[in-house]
C-alpha cells in the first residue's frame, strides 16, 4: 500500500471503521488529517502499519463471527465453547464421572426429581463458574457454548457463588483451579 488511497480503500473494502483501524496501528486521527492535506508525507511505516491493523482487525471481525455462528454443539468451531468443554472434563475428572455424563444431561429438561440429571447439573454449574470466573468467558458466549439462556447462566454462578464455601466439593475442585493459577 503505498499511498493514503490505497489504505482508505482497504479499510472500506474490509467494512472497518477508520477510526478503530487508526486505534489499532497507533496512528493519530490529526496525523491522518495531515497526511491527506500533504503537511505530512505518507511513509512506508505508516503504510505497513495500518496494513497490519486492517489485517488484525478483519481476523477478530471473523473470529467473532464464527462464535456467533456455534450452538455449542460444535466446539472446534468456537473458542468459548471449546473452553466450555475442557471447563467440563476437568469438572468430570475432579467428580469421577465421565464428560458425557455432564453433556447428555440436557439442560433445558430440568428433571429435578432425577438425582443423575441433579448431579450432572451441579457439576455443570461448576463447569460454568469455572469458565466465567477463570477463564473470562462472557455469559453470553457460555450460554451459547452451553446451550443454555443467558438468564439461566447467570441464576447458575449466583447459586454456586452462594453455596461455594459450604459444599466441600465445590470448595475442593475450584481450589484445585486455584492452585493452578497461582504462581
Amino acid at each position: 500500500m503505498n499511498c493514503i488511497a490505497d489504505i482508505e480503500e482497504a479499510i472500506k473494502a474490509a467494512g472497518l471503521n477508520e477510526g478503530d483501524v487508526l486505534r489499532a496501528a497507533g496512528v493519530d486521527a490529526r496525523h491522518l488529517q495531515k497526511v491527506r492535506r500533504g503537511r505530512r508525507n505518507f511513509t512506508a511505516t505508516m503504510g505497513k502499519r495500518l496494513q497490519l491493523a486492517i489485517a488484525e482487525l478483519k481476523r477478530i471481525q471473523k473470529l467473532n463471527e464464527r462464535e456467533k455462528d456455534t450452538d455449542g454443539r460444535t466446539p472446534w468451531q468456537s473458542r468459548a465453547a471449546a473452553h466450555y468443554r475442557i471447563c467440563i472434563a476437568f469438572v468430570a475428572h475432579a467428580a469421577g464421572v465421565t464428560p458425557r455424563f455432564i453433556l447428555d444431561a440436557d439442560p433445558g429438561r430440568r428433571a429435578t426429581a432425577d438425582p443423575q440429571w441433579l448431579r450432572a447439573a451441579r457439576l455443570r454449574r461448576i463447569a460454568l463458574y469455572i469458565a466465567s470466573q477463570y477463564l473470562n468467558i462472557a455469559q453470553a458466549e457460555i450460554a451459547r457454548a452451553a446451550s443454555m439462556s443467558k438468564a439461566n447462566v447467570c441464576k447458575a454462578l449466583q447459586d454456586l457463588e452462594e453455596v461455594r464455601d459450604s459444599d466441600p466439593e465445590i470448595s475442593r475442585i475450584l481450589a484445585a483451579v486455584e492452585g493452578a493459577f497461582e504462581g
